[in-house]
C-alpha cells in the first residue's frame, strides 16, 4: 500500500474522462495548496497560471521551504508534473495573509472539466494544532470570515459548478464558505471535501445554512483522528487507514492508498469513547471557561519540549507527564479533565501501536 503520491504514479496516465474526479483527487489539491507560490503567484490574479509556467519560475525550489515536508511535497510535485492527470492544472486568485491572529490562504485549481476552490489547512506545528483546537472552541475567528469574501469573489469570476476543499482547518473553511456563500453560489457548489478538519457546534449548525449543503460534504478522517472529530456533525465520516499513530495521522502523506483509492477502515471503541469525552466537556464549558482553557493549554504544550505535535506524539508519555505537571494555573476541574484526556490519549496510543506491530508481524511471517 502506498500513499497519495504512489496514487499520481499509478494512476497519472489517467485524463478525467478514463477516471473521474474523486476524493483522492481532491486531498492530492488540498495538499498541494500547502506549497509555498509567494514570488511566484501574483495575489488574487485571476489569469491562470499553468504547472509548466511555475516550474520554470527561477524561484521553483521555494516552493519546497517547509522543511519538515520538503522531500514529501517535491515527490508529489513531481509526481503531478509529469503525470497526465494534472499536467495541465492552472492556478490563479492565490491569496496568502499572515497577521498576529490569521492565517488564511486559498487558491482556485483549474482541470479539464473541473474547477476546485482549496482553503490551506493547518501544519503539525504546535501553534497549527492550538489554532485547529481554537477553530472547534470558539464561535468564529477570522479567517472564517475571509473564507466567505474569497469563494464569493473567486466563484464570482468563473462559471458554472465548482468543488471546494481543505485539508485540516482548510476544510473547516471550505465548510464555513459555502454555508454563507450567496444563495446563488451556494447553489453552484457540487462537492465539499473536508480532510481531517474540525466541526461546529451543533447550535451553530442549525442557526446557519449547513442543512443546504449537508448532502454535499464528503468528510474523511484517518482511523485516530482528533482534529477532525472534533464537533463531529454525526454525519456519515469515511475512516481511513493510516500508517503511525496519533495526531501524527494528520498529515494526509500518512494515509494509505490502495488500487487507487483510500483504504477504508474503522474507529476503535476507545478512540470514540475518547473524543466523545472531549466534545461533551467542551459543550459543558461557557466561552469565557474555553478561552481560558486554550490559553492555558497553549501554555502547558509550549511548556514541553516538543517543537511539533509530530514530537510530541512520539514522545507521548514523557511530555504527557510533563505537560500535567506544569499544569499549575490550572482550575482542579480543568485539571483534572486534561490530566484524564492525555492518560486515555496514550494508553489509545499504546493499543495502536500494538496493533501495527502485530499486523506488521503477520505480514512479515506470510511474505515468509
Amino acid at each position: 500500500m502506498g500513499n497519495i503520491v504512489d496514487y499520481i504514479k499509478e494512476y497519472g496516465g489517467d485524463d478525467f474522462n478514463k477516471r473521474r474526479f474523486c476524493k483522492e483527487d481532491a486531498l492530492v489539491l488540498s495538499q498541494f495548496a500547502y506549497l509555498k507560490f509567494e514570488g511566484i503567484l501574483d495575489v488574487m490574479s485571476r489569469e491562470p497560471v499553468s504547472l509548466e509556467d511555475i516550474d520554470s519560475s527561477k524561484i521553483r525550489d521555494s516552493l519546497f521551504s517547509d522543511y519538515r515536508y520538503e522531500k514529501d511535497n517535491r515527490a508529489l510535485y513531481e509526481a503531478m508534473l509529469s503525470s497526465v492527470r494534472f499536467a495541465g492544472l492552472k492556478i490563479a486568485m492565490y491569496i496568502n495573509r499572515i497577521e498576529e491572529d490569521t492565517q488564511f490562504a486559498a487558491l482556485t485549481f483549474f482541470l479539464p472539466g473541473h474547477t476546485l476552490i482549496v482553503f490551506r489547512g493547518t501544519d503539525e506545528t504546535i501553534v497549527g494544532w492550538q489554532e485547529d483546537m481554537g477553530l472547534a472552541l470558539k464561535k468564529n475567528i477570522k479567517g472564517q470570515d475571509l473564507s466567505v469574501k474569497y469563494l464569493n469573489d473567486a466563484a464570482g469570476s468563473i462559471s458554472g459548478k465548482f468543488m471546494v476543499a481543505g485539508h485540516s482547518k482548510g476544510g473547516n473553511l471550505a465548510v464555513f464558505s459555502a454555508m454563507f456563500a450567496t444563495p446563488e453560489i451556494q447553489k453552484r457548489v457540487k462537492k465539499i471535501y473536508c480532510f481531517d478538519s474540525p466541526g461546529f457546534r451543533a447550535k451553530f449548525l442549525k442557526k446557519s445554512g449547513y442543512d443546504e449543503i449537508k448532502e454535499r460534504v464528503v468528510k474523511v478522517i484517518p482511523k485516530s483522528s482528533f482534529v477532525g472529530m472534533l464537533f463531529d456533525d454525526g454525519g456519515d465520516s469515511i475512516v481511513v487507514d493510516a500508517r503511525s499513530v496519533g495526531v501524527i495521522q494528520h498529515n494526509p502523506y500518512m494515509w494509505t492508498v490502495k488500487k487507487g483509492k483510500l483504504v477504508k477502515t474503522k474507529l476503535s471503541n476507545g478512540h470514540k469513547r475518547l473524543i466523545a469525552t472531549v466534545n461533551e466537556w467542551i459543550l459543558s464549558k461557557d466561552e469565557e471557561q474555553l478561552e481560558r482553557f486554550v490559553f492555558y493549554l497553549n501554555k502547558l504544550l509550549e511548556s514541553s519540549d516538543a517543537d511539533n505535535t509530530i514530537d510530541f506524539s512520539k514522545e507521548l508519555i514523557r511530555n504527557s507527564k510533563q505537560v500535567i505537571k506544569a499544569a499549575k494555573g490550572l482550575d482542579e476541574d480543568t485539571k483534572e479533565f486534561l490530566s484524564a484526556f492525555l492518560r486515555s490519549y496514550v494508553e489509545i496510543a499504546k493499543g495502536m501501536i500494538k496493533e501495527e506491530v502485530k499486523e506488521r508481524t503477520g505480514k512479515k511471517k506470510k511474505e515468509a
